[in-house]
C-alpha cells in the first residue's frame, strides 16, 4: 500500500466512495469492497516495508474491530521510484461491478501530497490499512443534499405592513378625538348662541274673486323666530275684486311690528260657453252673438279672430266654424270656436235674454232663454256624442260646411269639438214644443227637475 493515495472522493456523489471510508472500516457481506484503483505513475510514492505473510481469514464470520487510534505523522520522505506492481496481499476475490460507474481517476486532477498517519498493522485480520479520522475532507452522508433558502435577515413586509396599520390605526384615533372635540366647542360656544330675528314682509298678491289667505308664511318670510309667535291683520283689505287695488297688512312679533302690501290681480281668463248662431244668407252677425254666457271678475269682451272670413262666410249657405276672442278687463284671453249656420229660410230672431236656464240628462241638453224671471219663449235642444277618433274626422271632413245634419237620428246644426271629437247636434223648440211650458222662471224649473233634469242658471 502507498502512502500517498489518490483522493477519489468527490464533494457531488458520495456513491464513489469506497468501502474503505476515513475514520473506520466496516466488513462484512453488506459492505464488500471494491478494487483497489491503480498507482499513478506520474505521482511516485515511498516505497514501505513488506508486511508479514498474513493467513487468509474468512471475514464473514469476524466481527468488526472498533477504530483504532491514530498515531504519530510520519515526515514526508523524498520521492522514490514506483514500487513494484507485486503485493504480497493476498488475493482478494473479485466485487461485483456495483449499479453506478466509477468515474476514470485520471479525469481528477493531481492531488498535492498529503500527510497520513500510516496505522500498525493488525494481525490475523484483514491487511489493508485503516484510517482513522484522517484527511482535509471528513465523509459525506450517502443521502441527496437539499438546498436550503437563503436566510432573509431583513426585516418580513407583513411586519413592516402592521407597524404602518398601527400607525395610521393610532392617526385615525387621533383625528376623531380632535373632530369630537371640535363638535363639543361647536355645540357649547356657537349653537347656544340665539339666531338674529329677521322678518320680511312679502309682495303679496291676491287673486280677484277668491278668499283671503289667513295663512301668516303667506305675507312673511321668517327667520330666528317662530311665525306661529306671530300674529297676522289683514282686516284692511276690503274688496277682492277691485283688480288693481292694494292693501295694507300687519304682522305682529311681540314688541315689533312688521308692514305689508297686498296686490289684487287677475291671472285667471275667463270661461265662457258659445252657441252656435244661426242667420239667413245675407244677414249680419256679431261676436257677442256667439256668447252665451262667461265668467270672469273684471269683465268680458267678445270680438272675430277674423272679422272678413265671418263677412265672406255669410253670402253662401253652409256650415261654418267661427273663432272667438273673449278677453276679461285684466287682459287675459282665450280663443273658442263657434258654430255659424248660413240659411236660406227665414230665421225667428232670438228675443234678448237676461239669463239663461239650462236643463240636462243623460240624453240632451234643454236651453230656456229667461227675461225679469220669465220664460221669453225661446229654447234650444242639443245633442252630444262622442265619436272614435276616425269616425270623428270623416263625418266632420264630409259635413264641416252643412247646415244641418244627421247623425243617429238626430238633425241639425252641428258644431265639432276637436279635443274630444265630440258632435254637438242642436234644434230650435218648435212653437208647439214651449206652448205648454210654465211662463215663470220658478215653475219652468221645479217642472224639468222633477222629471230628473239637473238645472242650472247661466249668464248670457
Amino acid at each position: 500500500m502507498n502512502n500517498n493515495m489518490p483522493n477519489n472522493n468527490t464533494n457531488g456523489n458520495n456513491n464513489d466512495l469506497n468501502a474503505v471510508s476515513l475514520g473506520n472500516i466496516e466488513m462484512g457481506n453488506n459492505n464488500p469492497i471494491p478494487p483497489v484503483p491503480p498507482v499513478d505513475n506520474n505521482n511516485p510514492v515511498p516505497p514501505v516495508e513488506p508486511v508479514s505473510t498474513i493467513p487468509t481469514v474468512d471475514a464473514s464470520n469476524v466481527e468488526p474491530v472498533s477504530p483504532v487510534e491514530p498515531v504519530g505523522v510520519t515526515p514526508p520522505v523524498e520521492p522514490v521510484a514506483p514500487a513494484a506492481q507485486e503485493s504480497s496481499i493476498p488475493p482478494v476475490n473479485p466485487v461485483p461491478p456495483v449499479e453506478n460507474t466509477i468515474p476514470d481517476v485520471n479525469a481528477i486532477p493531481p492531488v498535492q501530497p498529503v500527510n497520513y498517519d500510516i496505522p500498525e498493522t493488525i494481525n490475523n485480520f484483514n491487511p489493508t490499512p485503516v484510517f482513522n479520522e484522517i484527511g482535509t475532507v471528513p465523509p459525506i452522508p450517502d443521502t441527496p443534499i437539499i438546498n436550503q433558502a437563503p436566510v432573509n435577515n431583513t426585516q418580513a413586509p407583513e411586519s413592516k405592513k402592521k407597524k404602518g396599520n398601527k400607525l395610521i390605526f393610532v392617526i385615525i384615533i387621533v383625528l376623531l378625538i380632535a373632530a369630537v372635540g371640535v363638535g363639543v366647542y361647536i355645540f357649547l360656544n356657537v349653537s347656544n348662541k340665539p339666531a338674529p330675528v329677521s322678518v320680511t314682509p312679502k309682495a303679496v298678491e291676491i287673486e280677484a274673486g277668491s278668499e283671503v289667505s289667513t295663512n301668516i308664511a303667506d305675507y312673511a318670510d321668517f327667520s330666528g323666530i317662530n311665525s306661529a309667535n306671530c300674529t297676522l291683520d289683514t282686516s284692511s283689505i276690503m274688496d277682492v275684486n277691485s283688480v288693481g287695488s292694494e292693501y295694507p297688512f300687519t304682522i305682529t312679533c311681540g314688541a315689533s311690528t312688521y308692514n305689508g302690501t297686498a296686490t289684487i290681480v287677475d291671472t285667471t281668463a275667463p270661461v265662457a260657453v258659445l252657441s252656435p248662431v244661426t242667420v239667413q244668407v245675407g244677414g249680419t252677425v256679431s261676436a257677442e252673438d256667439f256668447v252665451s254666457s262667461c265668467n270672469d271678475v273684471s269683465g268680458c269682451s267678445y270680438s272675430f279672430a277674423n272679422e272678413e272670413t265671418v263677412k265672406g262666410y255669410l253670402n253662401t249657405a253652409g256650415n261654418y266654424h267661427v273663432d272667438i276672442n273673449i278677453k276679461d278687463g285684466a287682459g287675459n284671453q282665450i280663443t273658442s270656436e263657434g258654430t255659424l249656420v248660413v240659411t236660406t229660410e227665414e230665421v225667428v230672431e232670438v228675443p234678448d235674454a237676461d239669463m239663461y236656464l239650462s236643463c240636462a240628462n243623460a240624453e240632451e241638453t234643454l236651453r230656456f232663454g229667461i227675461v225679469t224671471s220669465n220664460f221669453n219663449g225661446y229654447a234650444t235642444r242639443s245633442y252630444e256624442f262622442t265619436l272614435s277618433e276616425s269616425e270623428y274626422n270623416t263625418f266632420k271632413s264630409a259635413n264641416e260646411n252643412s247646415s244641418s245634419v244627421t247623425y243617429n237620428n238626430v238633425t241639425g246644426a252641428p258644431t265639432f269639438d276637436d279635443d274630444t271629437h265630440t258632435l254637438t247636434i242642436s234644434q230650435v223648440l218648435s212653437d208647439d214644443e214651449v206652448a205648454d211650458l210654465p211662463s215663470s222662471y220658478g215653475e219652468l224649473r221645479s217642472q224639468y227637475v222633477g222629471d230628473g233634469y239637473t238645472c242650472t242658471l247661466e249668464q248670457p
